[in-house]
């Protein structure tokens, strides 16, 4: 792709098939930038339009492509000393470790190295991100390390940490980096990078599940979700009375929809939960999830016509976070109204209002549609 951005130069067309011209355009563009011989760009022989390019290819065999020096070195060839000379540094790439699965504590552990020489060559924003490995209910997660901070992160010193997954909930967690305090979400500040820095130059990153999230049973329900524009979201449950048998049992679970987006695509996928049996045993509390950290919306929660409630979402919230601020409807399944004829339950969700977005996605959702409005290629 990038021999459509002008590499070549100017220079008359000759005759023949484009790629021919292109490919030895761009050869002796090479060969200047290293001081090679001009024969690189005249080692292309064009059969004509229609010869193909295997055979263009092949017409390279001939061409000595490295001076006089051992081959594989770093530097021993013109074009390596032209790179060095520009600030190239060789060196090798750091193995990247597995992530360690301890089933019986639901415990997931990654290990960093991060010598001196690597942590010099990191900037702010460039992540490190680990295997992805499985996580309980068929989804997988992912680390994601910014040893010197994310685009988000403003205190100097710190290093950012995020649980990347495809999972609707996995309950309670812990994340933890090196001996620093234990947190129940990623941060962009998540702690001091000297804090969690090991004596040899490492960093151990890991995940706990709680115990009672990880030996939750989860509910079995049919559902659907409609949505209408990017606005509203209706989810539908069937056979709801499922629900208040779970929350008389012991582990009720968690219940999640599929993913749906609202505003923009750019604002990542966002769910609603419901948790049977909270805070009664007849009733469920029904929650809005988003996943974009400082993002916040306000969105109307509504079940039939007797329960509705506005509440205002914040990014990367916790459900315990959520409960303990009120930020959830609470329906009484008995209610009259709740659930239809057929033993179903809908949840509708309609989006207020876009309180805050993070200043990154913000500057970048305009200039995303003006793209979108550009006429295709002909």
């Amino acid at each position: 792709s990038w021999l459509s951005v002008g590499w070549f130069g100017g220079g008359q067309r000759e005759a023949g098939c484009s790629f021919c011209w292109r490919l030895g355009a761009m050869l002796r563009t090479a060969g200047r930038v290293a001081g090679l011989s001009s024969r690189l760009g005249r080692s292309v022989a064009c059969r004509g339009p229609a010869h193909g390019r295997k055979a263009a290819l092949a017409s390279l065999s001939s061409v000595r492509w490295c001076a006089a020096g051992s081959p594989g070195a770093a530097g021993g060839t013109r074009l390596g000393a032209y790179l060095e000379d520009c600030g190239a540094n060789w060196g090798d790439a750091y193995e990247v470790e597995r992530v360690q699965v301890d089933e019986s504590s639901g415990t997931f552990s990654w290990r960093v190295e991060l010598p001196a020489e690597r942590l010099a060559s990191l900037r702010r924003g460039d992540p490190l991100e680990s295997p992805t490995f499985p996580l309980p209910g068929g989804s997988r997660g992912r680390f994601q390390l910014f040893p010197k901070g994310d685009s988000d992160c403003s205190a100097e010193g710190f290093c950012s940490l995020w649980l990347c997954t495809d999972a609707g909930n996995l309950g309670s967690i812990q994340l933890k980096l090196g001996k620093a305090a234990a947190k129940p979400q990623g941060s962009s500040e998540f702690c001091r990078l000297e804090d969690a820095l090991t004596t040899d130059g490492a960093v151990e990153v890991s995940l706990r599940l709680e115990e009672a999230s990880a030996s939750e049973s989860k509910i079995e329900v049919e559902q659907s979700l409609r949505l209408t524009g990017l606005e509203i979201a209706e989810w539908q449950l069937f056979q709801a009375s499922r629900l208040k048998a779970a929350a008389a049992g012991s582990g009720g679970g968690l219940i999640s929809s599929p993913p749906f987006r609202f505003h923009h695509v750019l604002l990542g996928d966002m769910y609603l939960e419901l948790i049977p049996g909270v805070p009664h045993p007849e009733h469920c509390a029904v929650l809005f999830r988003c996943r974009v950290p400082t993002m916040q919306l306000r969105v109307n929660l509504s079940v039939g016509s007797a329960f509705s409630k506005s509440i205002i979402a914040l990014g990367r919230s916790t459900v315990q976070e959520d409960l303990k601020s009120a930020s959830f409807l609470q329906v009484n399944l008995d209610a009259p109204g709740v659930l239809a004829e057929d033993g179903s339950l809908t949840v509708r969700c309609m989006l207020d209002e876009v309180v805050a977005i993070p200043a990154a996605l913000r500057d970048m959702i305009p200039k995303l549609d003006e793209r979108a409005n550009w006429p295709k290629r002909i």
